[in-house]
């Protein structure tokens, strides 16, 4: 009788054990299952939020070459990379009154391009790679462009879209053959800060009648 009664004791043990061990991994299930990086462990769940907080202002650039017929020969896009002095830029037209930081924050409105060869876009970066070892110059920047702003609708974000489509970059003079590697988003005609900087995902190669338009969209998302 002694040896039935111990040989429940041991079952019920061994079921709460069963049971308490499938609560803690559907618990842990349940935590990873609410970020979207789905293999990542407890122990980093810190990091979680700086993923979602790192996503908050993103960027988009697209690239529209024309030939002199005016029809579309080559089109490319990818993500932009905000510069370090960028987001301190951003911080210093919405908190800082005194302007201590940037030369004119919030008025990110002119686009440039470059042809550096030897440089990859960097987050320090504080203007187009233009040293002798990237081979490169800034050859070119738009006029000020009024941005259009959709204002942030069903989590959607905030939408900036910066575009010289309205007059795009001309090459009239330059040698043909002359290639396009980067762009940037400035704050001042010429010299300035620089938002955001993108390498294009392939060289663009364009001729004197060519044109070239550049569009920057950057989205401010809510968490």
């Amino acid at each position: 009788m002694h040896k039935s009664k111990a040989r429940h004791n041991q079952l019920m043990k061994k079921y709460m054990t069963l049971a308490l061990i499938g609560a803690i991994v559907a618990g842990i299930a349940g935590l990873i299952s609410i970020d979207a990086i789905s293999a990542t462990s407890l122990v980093s769940m810190q990091g979680a939020s700086d993923f979602h907080e790192s996503g908050l202002m993103i960027g988009h650039v697209t690239y529209e070459v024309r030939g002199a017929d005016g029809q579309v020969k080559q089109y490319l896009q990818g993500d932009n990379l905000i510069t370090e002095i960028g987001t301190d830029c951003a911080a210093a037209a919405i908190f800082d009154s005194d302007n201590l930081v940037c030369a004119s924050p919030g008025n990110f409105a002119f686009i440039a391009i470059g042809n550096a060869t030897g440089a990859t876009a960097d987050a320090t970066d504080t203007e187009l790679d233009t040293s002798p070892l990237d081979n490169g110059i800034e050859m070119d920047r738009s006029a000020s462009i009024d941005a259009i702003i959709e204002p942030n609708t069903l989590g959607a974000g905030t939408i900036v879209t910066l575009s010289n489509s309205g007059s795009p970059f001309t090459f009239n003079g330059l040698a043909v053959g002359t290639t396009v590697t980067q762009s940037g988003l400035f704050d001042a005609a010429s010299g300035g800060s620089m938002f955001a900087i993108k390498d294009l995902p392939v060289p663009v190669d364009v001729l004197p009648a060519d044109t070239l338009a550049v569009t920057w969209t950057i989205t401010l998302k809510s968490p």
